[in-house]
């Protein structure tokens, strides 16, 4: 899961190139401008590797993926970390709009930041809209330590760390070969939550995206 406050509110620029092989499995590697509040990095680098395939009307998703910041100030925290994650997609095709139900969960051993084991829990819901437009709408569970940086006693693994609902709602379109998406995000307890600062104020994001 990846949050606007990671550029500080800012435009971020983000690429993927991508590699698939026809039994499944696929590679990339994924980039993205971030602002870290001056700790001497401006990117966020994401290698993964997947395998993508159906069983019977369910298709099924896993991947890995190791995130990296050159740069950034290791003295503070450690900022590097893996992430594993596991998705399931099924597609009610003959019912109007077309609902695809997903479900995934995320976790890290050890998240950015040394905050210790992180997981994430979501269920969603896409519709197909007419005119070429679509609408998703998701909600997520966040459980982590927090053992370094936050937390207010519960944690996942008896850490001092964070739960929370995350939600959004979203639409979108294509348009001249540019996928276009506005989503807006919001979370639980954010009287709770006021270590993240602006991290889980309510926000709308826009998203304008191009595949080559």
């Amino acid at each position: 899961m990846r949050l606007p406050c990671y550029s500080d509110y800012d435009p971020a620029v983000q690429a993927t190139i991508d590699y698939y092989n026809p039994v499944g499995i696929y590679a990339g590697v994924w980039a993205s401008s971030w602002d870290d509040g001056g700790w001497g990095n401006d990117i966020e680098i994401g290698p993964y590797l997947g395998y993508y395939t159906t069983l019977g009307p369910v298709d099924v998703n896993v991947m890995g993926a190791y995130y990296m910041y050159p740069g950034a100030n290791d003295d503070y925290a450690e900022w590097d970390y893996f992430e594993f994650n596991g998705d399931v997609y099924y597609t009610i095709s003959n019912m109007p709009l077309e609902p695809t139900i997903s479900a995934g969960y995320l976790f890290s051993p050890d998240y950015s930041e040394e905050e210790g084991f992180y997981q994430y829990f979501y269920g969603a819901i896409d519709f197909v809209l007419p005119y070429n437009f679509g609408l998703s709408c998701l909600i997520g569970h966040v459980d982590f330590d927090g053992d370094e940086l936050y937390g207010n006693g519960q944690g996942v693994a008896g850490g001092d760390g964070w739960q929370y609902e995350h939600y959004s709602v979203g639409i979108n379109t294509s348009l001249v070969g540019f996928g276009l998406d506005l989503t807006y995000h919001w979370t639980s307890d954010k009287e709770d939550l006021k270590a993240y600062g602006k991290k889980v104020n309510e926000r709308f994001v826009f998203t304008l995206s191009r595949s080559i």
